[in-house]
């Protein structure tokens, strides 16, 4: 790559060079320009495509006194399908020293209760909005290096429309540093929902248990006092909640029930998750390796291979993962007395999201004849 990692090459005005052994694919991942990122970001970034080489400017030309990360992600392949495994960055600057800076950690998927493999990282400088991205590995862990000391907004999650930013209503977390040295934090990705949460479906569990499922996810804290009534319908009248569970919660309880009434009761309440845990431990796609990878001239080796010396281990996303609860859009809510087969109810919920937002939500339930 030109220019060389770690140079420092003020004036410069040509286009940074990749450089392959092989001729490469204009149409890997889609297009070129989905597979370098280039921080601090411009406005604009040119990629061309040249056979052998990708040359890479930001339009409107280099900034003076910059510090720049060239990274080129895997996926680039040639024209016999190798596909490059292995990232490359070049770090150089176009005036000034480059600091040995360190942005590091893991990505959480915590909606979904997994690691966000190849989550987008930005680190926006204060006040000027210089904006810095980085890729995570397949096990949701990021190193980003080089940039210049100073207070940053850090954010990362899931950029599901892989356009480079981490959109409204795709999962994120967010944190704000004074970088000097090194920086180390674990993001707990989740939608940041500025509406509070309804109610969209209300079933029946069993005889005296009522199933409520949400239009998002809840706080893993117990629901507030009072958060969910239900009237008995057409005169109203209040029933009273013995108590309200997240979904993990009555699963465990309803667990040591049947337990405790020993065998052949299983029958009388319903595993609201078995479903839910079948479907995530349903086996993924093994990947299948390719021949041969083509090679990048110089440059060097970036932090997302560690992906592949930890992808056979990923305990660690694994323990980081049990130490909070799963979320979940689902309540339970047990009746102090059994539902009236045949008989409706009106389910009212006050309850807020993720973020505090409080929202409203109602729905009426017609129990069957005969109540499971």
């Amino acid at each position: 790559m030109l220019p060389d990692s770690g140079a420092v090459v003020p004036g410069w005005r040509d286009a940074a060079v990749i450089r392959f052994n092989e001729v490469i694919d204009e149409r890997s991942g889609g297009s070129l320009d989905k597979l370098i990122t280039l921080s601090p970001v411009p406005d604009e970034l040119s990629v061309a495509w040249k056979r052998t080489v990708i040359e890479v400017r930001p339009k409107g030309g280099w900034r003076e006194g910059a510090v720049y990360q060239l990274t080129l992600l895997p996926g680039i392949q040639d024209l016999r399908g190798n596909r490059l495994t292995q990232g490359r960055t070049v770090v150089f600057s176009t005036g000034g020293d480059i600091p040995a800076t360190r942005i590091s950690g893991t990505v959480l998927d915590w909606e979904q209760g997994r690691i966000a493999a190849r989550a987008l990282i930005q680190a926006v400088q204060l006040p000027d909005s210089l904006r810095y991205l980085g890729v995570a590995d397949s096990v949701g862990e990021f190193v980003m290096g080089s940039m210049p000391p100073g207070r940053y907004v850090l954010l990362a999650g899931v950029d599901a429309n892989n356009n480079r930013r981490l959109d409204f209503r795709e999962p994120l977390d967010s944190l704000t540093v004074q970088l000097d040295s090194s920086v180390s934090h674990t993001f707990w990705a989740f939608k940041q929902d500025t509406l509070g949460p309804g109610l969209s479906r209300v079933a029946v569990a069993d005889t005296v248990t009522l199933r409520l499922e949400l239009t998002q996810v809840l706080p893993p804290e117990p629901p507030p006092s009072g958060s969910v009534s239900v009237l008995a319908l057409p005169d109203s009248t209040p029933v009273t909640v013995a108590a309200v569970y997240r979904l993990a919660e009555y699963d465990s309880l309803t667990a040591a029930e049947r337990a405790s009434r020993g065998p052949g009761s299983d029958t009388a309440v319903t595993d609201t998750a078995r479903a839910a845990a079948a479907a995530d431990t349903a086996a993924r796609p093994v990947a299948v390796a390719r021949p041969r990878a083509p090679e990048v001239a110089g440059g060097q080796v970036a932090d997302t291979t560690r992906a592949r010396r930890a992808a056979a281990d990923t305990s660690r996303a694994a323990r980081l993962l049990r130490e909070r609860p799963k979320l979940s859009n689902v309540l339970m809510v047990r009746l102090e007395q059994p539902l009236a087969p045949g008989g409706r109810y009106l389910v009212l919920t006050d309850l807020p999201n993720m973020l505090g937002v409080r929202g409203a939500g109602r729905q009426v339930i017609a129990v069957p004849e005969r109540a499971r």
